[in-house]
């Protein structure tokens, strides 16, 4: 039985905020980059391209590693922690720590990026661009921190402001980098790191005036007895969302992981517009649990739906006009990115039911460690089995299969430890549509059709997905 925390120390919260704030970093951060394809993909090659790709998968592994779990555990723990010093030790310990493990791990990158690099993107000459991209991600992982104190008091304005300014900030040096100055793919690194040090700095200098630094061992040993459980699955984590890229590179080519990596892009859309949504939704659904403990479970279930029919209705936009995006944003030798978002559209949209908190609620990271292994070890069986027997191209199905098979044992798991009681019958509608939809768009592009045809099923579809879904969107609080 999970108890509710008794109004005397609930975390004192503002007013729920507009999620609508949440949407600008969302949508600015989807369309900026999309935006300056065309002029990236002109001036650099599919290898290019590719070979920056697979530098930024090491990065994200390193970035995950020494983050050490400690972004879930600082979610957690902040609603515990009411009195503002204690909120201060909390954030400013836990970012301490996770600035110096980086620290370490980028240094220990760089003076090992010679061989790491032959490995990691199987072609020599690219180690000055794997060791600024891996510095490139970890800085720009140090934000985060910030990000969820803003989050979690319901401030969005701030929170949006923060992270659309480093959006733009990165689009504008990259293209300089990458267009004006001609750096190659080492200006796609560069433009970042630049961008997220300056965010960093300003959010360094608002939160020294607003939150005064103080570092204690307390707050930061319960965070890292919640964030240990974890550290598996952010190494697993990692791997199981990043190794099909690099089968592709290994099997395939560079270029070859370009396309995967543009396609995955465009489907990862998706995922960030569901990334909006649960910095509207995730301090509600807390709330609603520590408030309320497991009786509040059918509140969560209603309060999610509307929000699963938006990322739904989202992902339907994104499979059927995917070759349209492909050619408007690409130049010539990308064109197959768009079966690869079609197919992996669905993947991340069922990934909006692992994003829901039941099992670090309930301090079981444990579990998600061991879900964590399952999932990778499903994802490198079927990633290597399939790019061994059928090449590179039988990623992207294999991708979506291994997705639904982790997001079933995440759910089953999360219901044992906090039942949500989701609207079934409305989520299987929404879901199965979305499959459906997404079959038809492969099939369209196939097809030899007239263009004018191919139009009218899609607006016919779209039209009949908005009147399907204007009745649980009335009921999302924007």
């Amino acid at each position: 039985m999970i108890e509710p925390i008794p109004p005397s120390r609930r975390w004192p919260l503002p007013a729920a905020d507009s999620t609508l704030w949440y949407f600008a970093p969302t949508v600015v951060g989807a369309a900026l980059p999309l935006v300056t394809l065309p002029l990236i993909t002109h001036a650099l090659a599919p290898a290019e391209y590719g070979a920056w790709v697979l530098a930024v998968v090491y990065g994200t592994f390193i970035s995950g590693v020494g983050n050490f779990g400690l972004t879930v555990a600082y979610e957690r723990n902040f609603f515990e922690h009411q009195e503002a010093d204690a909120a201060a030790a909390l954030l400013w310990s836990t970012l301490a720590f996770v600035a110096a493990f980086l620290t370490l791990l980028v240094g220990l990158s760089w003076l090992a990026r010679e061989p790491l690099s032959r490995w990691v993107i199987a072609e020599p000459g690219h180690a000055t661009l794997f060791a600024w991209t891996t510095t490139a991600v970890c800085v720009q992982s140090l934000k985060m921190y910030f990000l969820l104190y803003l989050r979690n008091r319901h401030e969005a304005r701030s929170y949006a402001a923060f992270s659309v300014d480093e959006t733009i900030l990165g689009a504008v040096f990259t293209v300089v980098f990458v267009v004006w100055l001609r750096a190659g793919p080492v200006g796609l690194a560069l433009g970042q790191l630049i961008a997220s040090a300056l965010v960093l700095l300003a959010l360094l200098v608002r939160f020294s005036r607003r939150v005064p630094p103080r570092v204690r061992a307390a707050p930061l040993r319960a965070s890292l007895r919640l964030s240990l459980p974890l550290l598996p699955r952010i190494l697993v984590g990692v791997v199981g969302t990043q190794f099909d890229k690099w089968v592709v590179g290994v099997f395939g080519s560079t270029s070859g992981a370009a396309v995967y990596a543009i396609g995955q892009r465009l489907a990862n859309t998706v995922f960030l517009f569901a990334t909006a949504l649960e910095n509207a939704f995730q301090p509600r659904t807390y709330r609603i649990m520590f408030e309320r403990g497991a009786e509040g479970g059918a509140d969560v279930g209603r309060l999610l739906t509307p929000y699963a029919a938006a990322t739904v209705g989202f992902a339907l936009l994104i499979t059927l006009f995917a070759d349209e995006a492909v050619a408007l944003l690409t130049s010539t030798g990308y064109a197959a990115a768009a079966v690869v978002t079609n197919i992996l559209v669905v993947h991340f949209a069922l990934m909006f039911f692992g994003k829901q908190p039941q099992l670090t609620f309930a301090k079981r990271t444990d579990v998600i460690s061991w879900i964590s292994l399952f999932s990778v070890l499903v994802t490198s069986v079927l990633t290597a089995a399939a790019a061994h027997r059928f090449g590179a191209e039988a990623v992207r199905g294999r991708r979506r299969l291994s997705g639904a098979i982790v997001t079933f044992v995440f759910v089953i798991a999360g219901q044992r430890h906090y039942r949500i009681g989701y609207e079934k019958g409305k989520l299987c509608a929404l879901y199965g549509g979305l499959v459906s939809a997404s079959a038809l768009a492969i099939f369209l592009q196939g097809a030899a059709i007239p263009a004018t045809m191919v139009y009218a099923i899609k607006g016919a579809v779209v039209a009949a997905a908005a009147i399907a879904l204007s009745r649980p969107l009335r009921r999302l609080s924007w």
